[in-house]
């Protein structure tokens, strides 16, 4: 098994789900994320604008995965790890004004996501050409 691969592969899907949910009901970050602040439309306008980023990242990473490209696939997951940490520091800067329980569990995967998209563009860009696959 391909572990770094296998890690890419499964924040990329995930990535792309969460990103389409944002898309179609922007108002779903209220459960999961900032509350209350989810229902005023020009909230949605920036939710929906990350879940676009998510699509876009997830897709992006997926294609490379699927066409072999250990390089670009590196590129992508490294994305995906900046954006989620940048996700982090924001949320935590803002986590007093939002609701508690929901601020700490958006972190957490945050957290978690930046991680696995570090440890997969490690693990990707330590291969080379010969040990690649």
């Amino acid at each position: 098994m391909d572990i770094p691969k296998a890690l890419a592969g499964t924040l990329s899907i995930s990535r792309v789900g969460f990103g389409l949910s944002y898309l179609a009901r922007p108002e779903e970050a209220r459960r999961s994320w900032i509350g209350r602040a989810a229902r005023k439309p020009g909230t949605q306008v920036i939710i929906r604008s990350q879940g676009v980023r998510d699509v876009a990242l997830g897709a992006g990473a997926l294609r490379a995965l699927a066409r072999g490209e250990e390089a670009e696939l590196r590129a992508w997951v490294a994305g995906h790890a900046v954006c989620d940490f940048a996700d982090l520091v924001a949320t935590w800067a803002v986590r007093d004004k939002l609701p508690e329980r929901r601020a700490r569990l958006a972190m957490a995967v945050a957290a978690g996501s930046t991680l696995v998209g570090g440890a997969a563009a490690a693990g990707l860009s330590r291969r080379t050409p010969a040990n690649a696959g």
